[in-house]
């Protein structure tokens, strides 16, 4: 099997509201992953399973994460959550906004601990509500 080259891989949300076409879009207008040049993962709460206390959770992530290391050289993650997530359902967006904010730090520390050779970047799709979406940077 020969061994294809792609820049990273997105991992986000299945919420239908984030079109596949809207979000390579919306990554291409960020100056990230052009031209759709991604592995894409879409689970419910996207990166939230990562600090699930179910490891099969954890690990169903972490095979896909390996996976796209190994066949596709992946140099970038990025972990995608969104507002108004029903994974999350919280009514309150300010308190939503800042749990989110803090588990994607924690996926960064936890993915940093696990994996080598591959940056992490941290993101919230804002706007998912209206249709009008722009990413917001974690870090």
């Amino acid at each position: 099997m020969s061994k294809h080259s792609c820049a990273a891989m997105v991992i986000r949300c299945i919420d239908f509201r984030i079109a596949p076409k809207n979000l390579s879009e919306l990554l291409s207008e960020a100056g990230m992953c052009h031209d759709g040049d991604y592995d894409l993962v879409s689970v419910a709460g996207s990166g939230k399973d990562l600090l699930s206390e179910n490891t099969t959770e954890r690990d169903f992530i972490l095979k896909q994460i390996n996976i796209s290391k190994k066949l596709h050289d992946i140099k970038t993650i990025y972990i995608l959550m969104h507002d108004n997530c029903g994974a999350y359902a919280i009514p309150d967006a300010v308190e939503e906004h800042n749990i989110q904010v803090k588990d994607l730090k924690q996926v960064e520390q936890y993915l940093n601990s696990v994996l080598t050779d591959v940056e992490i970047k941290g993101f919230i799709v804002k706007g998912v509500p209206t249709g009008i979406l722009s990413l917001e940077s974690v870090y």
